[in-house]
């Protein structure tokens, strides 16, 4: 299954598509983090922290307002699945396009550009238990924290395993001048 989708993506990695999806992230990223912020009140989100014990998710979420909680809960559950969608999209693709360009069509290195899907799906889960905990304020379930920092930290070892394999694509890349292997 894995094989298949690493095909797939590598079908899809095309240059104007890569820019496209780095246009749309900074786009979405304009028109949603002031709404997020507001309803926050300017509290650092969960989400953008590595690590946080359950007392600290707790006051995070005591810390909004009710009105803060109930558009939060909304983003959670729209914009900030599509942020993943994004990102995913376009790392995937990147590190597709990359490794095209630095590896052999049959070097085991062109199946890690599907290891970007892995901080989509924790990315996933941690907004699954930020929602949950925003939903039953003021009840302090420990182990849907737990869950919810577990998917944070994970989301951002993927994340930077990815930006890693982006690193290791451009300078790979760049010794082969950017031409594709095996073409």
């Amino acid at each position: 299954m894995l094989s298949k989708l690493s095909s797939r993506f590598h079908t899809w990695a095309r240059g104007w598509l890569i820019l496209a999806l780095i246009a749309t992230l900074v786009v979405f990223a304009v028109l949603t983090l002031p709404g997020v912020q507001a309803a926050s009140g300017d509290t650092e989100g969960l989400d953008t922290r590595h690590f946080y014990t359950p007392d600290e998710a707790f006051a995070t979420v005591a810390s909004y307002d009710d009105a803060g909680r109930a558009a939060l809960r909304v983003f959670y559950l729209t914009g900030d699945i599509v942020n993943p969608i994004l990102y995913t999209s376009f790392l995937v693709l990147l590190i597709s396009w990359l490794f095209q360009r630095g590896f052999k069509p049959e070097s085991i290195m062109q199946k890690l550009n599907v290891l970007p899907v892995g901080a989509a799906i924790f990315d996933l889960l941690e907004n699954i238990c930020v929602v949950t905990m925003i939903s039953v304020y003021p009840a302090q379930p420990t182990i849907v924290a737990w869950l919810s920092t577990v998917g944070t930290t994970t989301k951002y070892i993927f994340i930077y395993v990815s930006f890693v394999l982006v690193l290791v694509g451009l300078v790979t890349a760049a010794m082969n001048r950017f031409r594709k292997k095996g073409a």
